[in-house]
Order: structure tokens, then C-alpha cells, then sequence
């Protein structure tokens, strides 16, 4: 029992904080708004968002494909959608938070991850090789869609402004949800090759050994996947209730401080990211840059394809609009990181040079967000 509290912590702390949080004598709402406070939920909010996903790469072991990978996405699309549908409807609502965070999911995933990973990955070995086709097959994805949800908005005249109709909304959700079913049945079925990784990776010695992988149709033991359900579950509800709460604080910190709305859904995005981003710099450090590949841009295509139909939905039951289209200068930047991520993984063999030029691209997102 005592091990099992050591091990399960970050539940733990999350559960007393939320305790707090209910039983407090001032509301959180009522509470000044500091950037000590923000970072405080932030910290408590990603430890649990790590549980999260521990439990669920332990089922995606034991269950295997294609559940592994649905158990993984869904769980990343639960936090997200509810952090945004949180501040959606806080206050007046903030219409361009859904926007700003799949921006920054994207640039993220594509820039910051795929870059950090080329980056180290080559710093330790040199050169590393990727399987072009199954890393152009995600971006094939991610392109069109991206630019579906991203930059069409700006170009539609049903609307005023950077938004889409309700037919529009609908036909881009259904599009998004067929895109990701075949790319579910590629992926794990008809063309599981282009998906794995080629080269032979170079273990290192502080590298963990592996478990012993299971008897083929051998079936996991029961109390086994029932013990992760569980614990995933409840770290799920955790991270929910404390991402909602912490969404609050700083979507009215960016307020009271006048700081870019952008801010928000970077930070929310890199919140929900930042158990993927650390296994994708861990697999490309240890010489298994398709792995990284498939963790990073996996990312980026699960929140084009499942958050964006969900969000969709929710907002247009609760009769709100949401500004979908970034401005100019993010379109600028997200086309020009598509564009170097696709000439990078194209070459089949990654260096130094092409991991440092999609780590300039996110660094300059960033930099354009807070000097505008």
C-alpha cells in the first residue's frame, strides 16, 4: 500500500489541491490573480497529466494496436477539449482561444518536438534515418487540414470575419473524423511498415531494459488492464478538474496583466503536450527518431482530427462562434514550418541543420506572440 501511494503521488497531491480548491472559504475566483498561483496549477495539473499518460502507454502495451494508440489519443483530446470548452465558457468567453491553442499545438508538434528531436538526436549520433513514407503520410494529413481549420476560415464569405458557418463546421468536422478512420486503418492494418522504424537503433547504457514482450495471442492478464483503467481514469478526472481551474486563472491573468490571448493557448498546448514532447527528445536521444516522428506528428494530427470535431460540436450547442482563422503572420509561420518539416523528413536522413531551422521557426512563433 505504501508503495502504491509513493508511486501513485501526483494523484494524491492533485486530489488534496482540488479538496482545497472546494472547500476553500474564498473562492478560487475571488483569489488575486499571480503568476505564482498559475504556475502553482500548472506544476500540479502536469504531474498528473504525466499519470495519464503512464497508465495509458501501460494499456497501449498490453492491449496493443489499434487501442494503444486510441487510448493515448483520446485521452490528450479529453484534456483539451475540456480545457477549452473551460474558458470557452468563462466570463464572455474567449472566441479566439480554440484558435490560438491549435496554432500552438501544431507549431508545437511540427517546430518544437520534431525540431528538438532532429536537433539531439543528431547531436548524439550525427545523422539519423526516418521511414519517409510513413512521416509523409502524417504530413499529408496535417497539411490539409491545418489549413481547413487554420487558414480557410479567412477566405469564406458566408461569414464576417475569421469564421465559419454551421454547414462549413459540420462538413469540416465529418472530413476530419473520415481522414483520421482510414488513417487509423493504414496505420495499424493495411500499412503498418511505414511506420516503423528501418534503421537499427544504438542502445545506450543507461537505457532501461525493455520488458519481455508477450506470447503472440497470448491475452493480457485481466486485473492487469482493469488496475490501469482505473488509475487512468481517475488521473483523467483529476487532470480535467484541475486544468479547468487553472484555464480560468490564466485566461484572467492574460487579462488583468493585458498580456497576448495567444499566451493562453500556447500554454495550454504545451500543458497537454508535455509528456508526448519528452518520450519523442527520449526516443530520438536514444537513436529512434521514427518513434519520435510518430509521437510528434501523431499529436499534431490528433488534435486537427478529434479536437476540432469535438470543439465544433460543443461550441455550436452552446450557440457560441468561434474565430477559427490566425492572422497573417501565424499563417506565415505555420506554412513555412510545414514546408522545411516536409524537405527534412523527405531526405530520409536527418541532421543538425534541419532540427535547429524548425527550432528557429517555433522560437520566432513565440517571439511574434509576445512582440507582435
Amino acid at each position: 500500500m505504501l508503495m502504491l501511494l509513493r508511486r501513485e503521488w501526483p494523484l494524491l497531491l492533485g486530489l488534496v489541491t482540488m479538496i482545497g480548491i472546494w472547500t476553500s472559504p474564498i473562492p478560487i475566483q475571488d483569489i488575486p490573480r499571480t503568476g505564482l498561483l498559475a504556475l502553482t496549477l500548472f506544476a500540479i495539473t502536469l504531474t498528473s497529466v504525466f499519470r495519464v499518460t503512464y497508465h495509458a502507454d501501460e494499456l497501449a502495451e498490453l492491449l496493443g494496436e489499434p487501442y494503444g494508440t486510441l487510448i493515448l489519443t483520446l485521452s490528450a483530446t479529453i484534456i483539451e477539449v475540456a480545457i477549452m470548452v473551460t474558458v470557452l465558457s468563462h466570463g464572455t468567453g474567449n472566441p479566439t482561444f480554440v484558435r490560438d491553442t491549435i496554432a500552438a499545438t501544431v507549431m508545437i508538434t511540427v517546430g518544437l518536438m520534431l525540431g528538438l528531436a532532429m536537433f539531439i538526436g543528431a547531436f548524439v549520433h550525427r545523422q539519423q534515418t526516418v521511414n519517409t513514407d510513413g512521416a509523409l503520410t502524417y504530413l499529408g494529413l496535417i497539411v490539409p487540414l491545418a489549413i481547413l481549420v487554420l487558414i480557410l476560415p479567412n477566405f469564406t464569405d458566408s461569414t464576417i470575419g475569421p469564421t465559419l458557418a454551421l454547414a462549413q463546421e459540420v462538413f469540416i468536422a465529418i472530413v476530419a473524423l473520415l481522414l483520421y478512420g482510414i488513417f487509423l486503418f493504414i496505420q495499424t492494418r493495411r500499412h503498418r511498415k511505414l511506420f516503423r522504424d528501418n534503421s537499427a537503433p544504438e542502445p545506450l547504457n543507461f537505457e532501461a531494459k525493455e520488458k519481455p514482450a508477450r506470447p503472440r495471442g497470448q491475452k493480457p492478464p485481466l486485473h492487469e488492464v482493469l488496475k490501469h483503467l482505473g488509475w487512468l481514469f481517475a488521473s483523467l478526472l483529476l487532470v480535467v478538474l484541475l486544468a479547468e481551474e487553472m484555464a480560468v486563472v490564466v485566461d484572467d491573468l492574460l487579462e488583468e496583466r493585458h498580456l497576448p490571448d495567444q499566451l493562453g493557448g500556447l500554454i495550454v498546448a504545451m500543458l497537454v503536450l508535455a509528456p508526448e514532447c519528452v518520450a519523442s527528445v527520449t526516443a530520438a536521444y536514444r537513436n529512434r527518431l521514427q518513434r519520435s516522428v510518430n509521437i510528434a506528428l501523431g499529436s499534431g494530427l490528433a488534435t486537427l482530427s478529434l479536437s476540432v470535431p469535438a470543439i465544433l460540436l460543443i461550441v455550436s450547442g452552446m450557440g457560441q462562434t468561434v474565430e477559427l482563422g490566425i492572422p497573417a503572420r501565424e499563417m506565415v509561420m505555420l506554412i513555412s514550418t510545414l514546408w522545411v518539416a516536409n524537405i527534412a523528413l523527405a531526405t530520409k536522413r536527418t541532421n543538425l541543420m534541419q532540427g535547429t531551422v524548425l527550432l528557429v521557426l517555433f522560437l520566432t512563433f513565440g517571439f511574434l506572440i509576445v512582440v507582435p
